[in-house]
């Protein structure tokens, strides 16, 4: 009598598939807002070009309809772009909205043509800055368009966004009117830590995103904040750091009244021009919480309810944002440019050294800025809350919304046991940390914050240590070839260094700042004066820093609102009636690497379709007792292995018995796949595996299961290739035997264990983690329902 019979007739049923939960909003709908938005703003476009112009600025509002389209997502060649910017460069603006919206327009165009037109606006810019005024010390701020008084917060703020964007094209601009403007936001400050239009007007949300937002461009184009450059030598510590952070105190008065419904302390006129700004202080800041809010969700939720879904407009209060056109790109600026994919962030902890954890402040957003311009892709960073103050730790959900987890600082780390737990549990579902300790170059010893460092890792990572990484690792060449003999310009004992985790690095570690490097990255552009050394280390960190970022991710981002699925196999239960239980063989082949792969798949199984199966606790032998009440065997490995002529006797009976046999090559390893297939020819002489075609039953739906005639396929690509992972879509790579007519092996020479071990596994040939699931859950319920 066949062993399996446990909830034969349960599975005959239809099996139905889950539906997942839906939040309030998601990538798609935001995305439908948005193209309804661009329909909107091209139906308004008039014959010449532009818009129509709001008064007293000659291409403003034009610019302001171009630069949200663009951010949308228009094509610099669609016809309405290519008009706009016809229409545009007629003008040269003698007004700061104007000038600076015109420039930000070209910025992000990127054409070669506009730098002369950038030029001209950045002059202009820089000689309508105000610096004196009625007797006083230089202001630093911008009025309307003359250096008449000491300026306002609007113009001024708008201003600033030109000039930094332009110093990231690559213009050289004077550090001079970078801290003139801080000084003019720092003097207008209030000490609640909120920013008024005036000096005698109530602090309002839109000023206050100005003020914070200003600040952090402003510290930007002022070298020598936290790293700077001495003859030929980068200085990274040492340097004055302010005893007050007027970034965290504009912040905190924004966390205490944060809202999307109004511009907090001010007029309804302003709200959409608020919400632009509030997107501004995320991005810049890299928070995705103000005041515990999720910024973007809540208010595109906001701008979602308030959306004409017909006519594709926003609208609001009169004077001015009844204009539909400014009140639409306003709301499209805040929904594209808040939505852009994360591609690293940092952890805030608190520390005995104040800002410990921020000490390079500028470094990942200058890497970010580097990574955007190779992938060519807008793209952001996040600064996530580990531990607060009061012991509050972050979720495993949250840390999940960024890929790599930078950590940084030169003294014990002082995380709490809740905290180290959730960074494992990231580690395990996919995330990747890169540490980095302020030692060297001015910051004295760092041999507390690596001691740290080894000790986590060690609880994250049985058995396993922080070593070396070869040369042969993608770390030097994911994303850009780093040449073993420039590796030394950081220091003569600087090296990169990780641990291992099921097909991949998931930790790394370096001795020396690499963010100190990155702040000073746009050195590398358009100057001259700094010496050669210098260049080649800041290179040397920027490439290594892009490396990791490619290595971690495979250039694959989950959307904003995309939900981070966490594999969770749970406590593993005792099998019942009814109860379908799939275990490990061991096999000594280096499978116990992947030992999490089998309770994950069991409970992605369980989640998504209506299967009961649990994985066995613990590896079974190839032996009559340990098999005998067992339905389905998972075999897999890295390495070669060979059976003993019981053990294949063992494996044949529990086959003609209606077992099941699931088998994959961890890592896509040659050596276990050769094993296997010799195996298998051994113990089914008469049924040899055989290639599924693409129009195979088990590869449909027809079970209850997913259409899987068409998966993601893996493919690390060679070094120098400007990408560690290559992907094609294809049927999967299974093979199967037929064993007394029914299909009861079934084999993949592509990883799934990898993928299932953890999320973001890209070194390996194979599937992603969705994908993975679902061809073992086919391989399953078409097994069972034969």
């Amino acid at each position: 009598m066949p062993r399996f019979t446990i909830g034969l007739a349960f599975l005959l049923l239809p099996i139905l598939l889950i539906q997942p939960a839906r939040g309030d909003i998601d990538p798609a709908t935001v995305q439908r807002a948005i193209d309804r938005g661009i329909t909107y703003l091209r139906s308004s476009q008039n014959t010449r070009g532009g818009w129509n112009e709001y008064g007293g600025q000659s291409c403003g509002l034009s610019a302001l309809c171009t630069l949200s389209l663009m951010n949308a997502g228009v094509s610099r060649e669609d016809p309405a772009i290519a008009k706009a910017m016809k229409y545009l460069r007629s003008f040269e603006p003698n007004e700061t909205y104007s000038a600076s919206l015109q420039t930000l327009v070209y910025c992000h165009l990127g054409s070669a043509s506009d730098l002369p037109r950038i030029r001209r606006n950045v002059q202009f810019l820089l000689d309508t800055q105000s610096d004196e005024s009625a007797g006083q010390a230089r202001s630093g701020g911008w009025s309307y368009g003359q250096r008449i008084g000491s300026g306002d917060p609007s113009n001024s703020q708008f201003a600033l966004l030109a000039l930094g964007a332009a110093k990231d094209r690559g213009i050289e601009i004077d550090s001079k009117a970078f801290e003139l403007a801080l000084d003019y936001w720092k003097s207008r400050q209030r000490t609640n830590g909120g920013w008024g239009y005036g000096r005698s007007q109530p602090v309002t949300g839109s000023m206050t995103c100005a003020g914070v937002a200003s600040i952090i461009i402003s510290r930007g184009g002022v070298s020598g904040a936290s790293s700077k450059i001495v003859g030929d030598q980068i200085r990274c510590c040492g340097m004055d750091t302010e005893p007050h952070d007027p970034v965290e105190a504009g912040l905190t008065w924004l966390g205490n009244r944060f809202s999307v419904d109004v511009n907090p302390g001010g007029s309804p006129t302003t709200f959409y021009y608020y919400l632009y700004a509030l997107e501004r202080v995320g991005r810049l800041s890299g928070r995705r919480f103000i005041g515990g809010h999720d910024w973007y969700r809540e208010g595109a939720e906001q701008l979602l309810a308030q959306h004409d879904q017909f006519q594709g407009f926003w609208s609001g209060a009169a004077p001015m944002e009844n204009n539909r056109d400014i009140a639409t790109s306003f709301a499209l600026l805040f929904l594209s440019k808040g939505k852009r994919q994360v591609v690293a962030g940092q952890l805030q902890y608190p520390s005995p050294q104040k800002g410990e954890w921020r000490s390079h402040p500028e470094g990942l957003k200058m890497l970010v800025r580097q990574v955007e311009r190779d992938w060519g892709r807008d793209l952001t960073w996040q600064t996530i809350v580990g531990q607060s103050p009061d012991g509050q730790v972050v979720s495993v959900e949250d840390l999940l919304q960024t890929p790599v987890l930078i950590i940084r600082g030169q003294n014990a780390l002082p995380f709490s046991e809740a905290l180290i737990e959730h960074l494992g549990i990231y580690i395990e579902q996919g995330g990747t940390i890169l540490f980095e300790a302020d030692g060297g170059d001015g910051c004295g010893d760092a041999s507390a914050f690596e001691a740290s460092v080894r000790k986590l890792c060690s609880q994250w990572f049985e058995g396993a240590s922080l070593d070396r990484l070869p040369p042969s690792h993608p770390v030097w060449f994911a994303e850009r070839e780093v040449a073993p003999n420039s590796i030394p310009l950081i220091s003569k004992d600087f090296w990169v260094y990780g641990v291992q985790a099921c097909c991949r690095t998931a930790v790394f570690y370096v001795p020396n700042s690499l963010s100190c490097r990155w702040e000073l990255s746009d050195n590398l552009i358009g100057r001259n004066d700094v010496p050669n050394k210098v260049r080649g280390q800041i290179d040397l960190a920027v490439r290594i820093g892009e490396n990791v970022i490619a290595y971690a991710t495979g250039r694959e981002l989950k959307d904003k609102l995309e939900k981070r699925n966490i594999l969770d196999a749970g406590n593993l239960q005792e099998p019942t009636r009814g109860t379908i239980q799939i275990a490990m063989l061991s096999l000594g082949a280096g499978g116990e690497e992947a030992r999490r792969a089998i309770p994950n798949v069991a409970a992605l199984i369980r989640q998504q379709v209506k299967i009961d199966i649990i994985a066995g606790k613990e590896p079974v032998g190839l032996d009559a007792s340990s098999l005998s009440r067992l339905p389905i065997l998972w075999m897999h490995g890295r390495t070669e292995f060979q059976l003993s002529e019981t053990q294949r006797d063992e494996l044949r009976e529990f086959l003609r018995n209606q077992g099941m046999i699931f088998a994959t090559s961890v890592c896509g390893n040659d050596a276990f796949t050769k094993s296997f297939r010799r195996e298998m020819k051994a113990i089914l002489p008469n049924a040899p595996l055989q290639r599924m075609e693409a129009n195979h039953p088990a590869l449909t739906n027809a079970y209850g299961g997913f259409d899987i005639t068409t998966v993601t396929i893996r493919n690390p690509t060679d070094r120098g290739s400007s990408q560690v992972v290559g992907t094609r879509t294809a049927p999967p790579e299974i093979e199967f035997s037929i064993v007394d007519n029914m299909a009861g092996v079934f084999f993949s020479p592509l990883d799934v264990s990898c993928a299932l071990e953890s999320q973001n596994s890209v070194q390996c040939p194979g599937y992603p983690t969705s994908d993975a699931a679902k061809i073992v859950a086919n391989m399953i319920l078409f097994g069972l329902n034969q």
